[in-house]
């Protein structure tokens, strides 16, 4: 089952890079602290995970990640904010140039996203439908109408109900009345 999450909770990059992973493990008003893991298909002497504020301005300092043996890198990363950040893994071989990988925000990496909205104002809310200017959601006005919709079938089904049975009670007169008739001729 472990597996199965960590599988749905994960990028994969591309190569030498494979899978990668992110998952917030102590959030607080001074920051934030993340368990971060990815796969290397190549052989490295290091591997670092770079980290890049939201607007791409600010470089957050490399962590360099340890060498599980099995083609995983790992390590523990502590963030000054707690912002939806993008990371990048860097590949560093015993000869060449580096390998940096793309840039992948914090919930793409599989970290819970409403732990960002702690702060955010409710403005990012309204844009969903819900408001925080005393209107209800437009589902809320489509619900009533529907209810609305749905009395006013029942109401007619009731009410064209008793038409047709007053034309069979009609009907039953007209019968019984041609049956009298009938016995008077006789």
């Amino acid at each position: 089952m472990t597996w199965i999450t960590a599988l749905l909770l994960s990028v994969t990059l591309a190569a030498p890079f494979g899978a990668a992973e992110a998952r917030a493990t102590d959030v607080g008003d001074d920051g934030m602290t993340l368990e971060v893991r990815v796969v290397v298909d190549a052989p490295a002497t290091a591997v670092l995970v770079r980290g890049v504020d939201s607007t791409g301005a600010n470089e957050l300092p490399p962590v360099a990640l340890s060498d599980f043996g099995d083609g995983t890198w790992g390590g523990i990363v502590t963030l000054p904010v707690v912002e939806n950040i993008k990371l990048g893994f860097e590949l560093i071989p015993e000869s060449g140039p580096a390998t940096v990988s793309e840039l992948h925000t914090l919930v793409e990496l599989g970290v819970d996203a409403p732990i960002f909205h702690l702060d955010e104002p409710q403005a990012d809310f309204q844009a969903s439908g819900e408001a925080g200017s005393g209107r209800s959601p437009v589902w809320v006005w489509l619900a009533l109408a529907a209810g609305v919709g749905a009395l006013a079938l029942v109401g007619l089904w009731v009410w064209w109900g008793r038409g047709p049975r007053s034309v069979e009670e009609g009907a039953e007169e007209a019968d019984e009345a041609e049956g009298e008739e009938g016995e008077a001729e006789v």
